[in-house]
This record gives structure tokens, C-alpha cells and sequence, in this order.
């Protein structure tokens, strides 16, 4: 996020061939589903002769990765190996991989919307570290069924993805299963996976707060 103020404050500053920047803008846009890619190159003349980068930062904006939309993601290389033909670029090694970013209350709705359109949503709490939802769930058997259900839960990591677990619910409908409700609501909420990302990172940390969802991955 700090990259996004740094090129909003100040524009001016140079930190690498802004062709070279442009084509590395365009060679992850190529591999990164997203509104907007920019990347930032910081390394010395001498060392971009060398096809050499201490630092390379991609800032993308609306991205979709599996499935899921994330309003921001921050992808960062360290000690990149490239080479330019042209106007191409290559990365053909480096040393380190950081990506973070942050999912909307907005998204995590739409996906909900889409995915499980029996489960009608009436509020969305996003708040101290647990997901909170309080819907309508219409099912149409013998006899139209509705039920009143409240599911909390919260984000766990397994195998380097983020999957969101309830583990509290309430239910007004007895001849409904809140249970098998909540896992599928889980199933269709938004998933932290970035295993067919560039880089392939994996889940470190996680953060829910302020109607967002936060998280790191390496």
C-alpha cells in the first residue's frame, strides 16, 4: 500500500527506465488477470546492465484470482534476473516472493450472491478478526422452506490457503440444517488461494477488520 502513496506523492521521482517499467507493466499484465498493473523497478543503471533487480514491485489494482476479487494486491521481488529483447522482458529468476493485499466487504457479497443464491444475505459483518453473516435460506422441496440463519466464523490457513470455518450458528427453522447452511456458504465465500499465482504464495497471515479482508502471503 505504501507504493501506491509513494507514486501519488511523488511522481516525479524516478526510480529506473520508465520504458523498462512499462514493459515489465506489460509483461505480468500478460499473466495477471487485473484492472490495472503498474510496476516499480528500483536498481542502478549499472545493475540493470547486468539484468539485474534488487527490487521489483508490481502494485494491481481489481484483480481476480481464483475466482475471488481483490481491490489491491502488492506483489514483491527481490533479486530478479532478467533479460530485454527488444520490447520484451523475461524474469528468469529471484530470490524472494511477497505478495499482500486486501478483499471489500462489496466483493465478498457479489461472490456470495453468485455462488450461493439460496443463502440471501441481510447483513455482513467484516469485524475483529470473524465473518459474520445473518441471511434468508430459501429451498424448494415438497414445501417451500425458509430459515432465519446467523453464521460466525473466521479464516483458518491450511496447506497455505485461507478458507473461511463458522463455528457458531442460529436457526429458526429446525427442519433446516444451519450445519451443511454454513459449509456451503463457506464453500461459495471467497477463498485465499494463490497457489496458480504468479510466484505461487502461500498464506501467512490473515486480518478481518473495518469490512475488509487483509493478508500476506511468501
Amino acid at each position: 500500500m505504501s507504493v501506491f502513496i509513494f507514486l501519488v506523492l511523488f511522481p516525479s521521482v524516478v526510480w529506473a527506465d520508465e520504458s523498462l517499467e512499462d514493459l515489465f507493466s506489460r509483461y505480468f499484465s500478460e499473466k495477471i488477470k487485473a484492472e490495472s498493473v503498474l510496476a516499480v523497478v528500483s536498481a542502478s543503471d549499472e545493475e540493470l546492465r547486468r539484468g539485474s533487480i534488487p527490487g521489483l514491485t508490481v502494485c494491481i489494482e481489481r484483480a481476480t484470482v481464483a475466482g475471488a476479487v481483490y481491490d489491491r494486491l502488492l506483489l514483491t521481488l527481490s533479486d530478479v534476473l532478467f533479460t530485454r529483447k527488444g520490447e520484451e522482458v523475461k524474469i528468469h529468476s529471484y530470490g524472494g516472493a511477497k505478495l499482500s493485499g486486501t478483499a471489500l466487504k462489496k466483493d465478498f457479497l457479489e461472490a456470495l450472491k453468485k455462488n450461493m443464491p439460496r443463502y440471501e444475505v441481510k447483513t455482513l459483518e467484516l469485524k475483529g478478526g470473524r465473518v459474520t453473516l445473518l441471511g434468508v435460506y430459501k429451498r424448494k422441496a415438497t414445501l417451500r422452506m425458509h430459515a432465519l440463519i446467523r453464521l460466525s466464523g473466521q479464516y483458518v490457513i491450511t496447506g497455505g490457503a485461507g478458507t473461511l470455518k463458522f463455528d457458531s450458528s442460529t436457526n429458526d427453522n429446525p427442519f433446516v440444517s444451519a450445519v451443511d447452511v454454513g459449509r456451503a456458504v463457506a464453500k461459495a465465500a471467497p477463498g485465499l488461494n494463490f497457489s496458480n499465482f504468479y510466484a505461487s504464495p502461500r498464506v501467512t497471515e490473515i486480518r478481518v477488520d473495518h469490512d475488509m479482508i487483509w493478508f500476506t502471503a511468501k
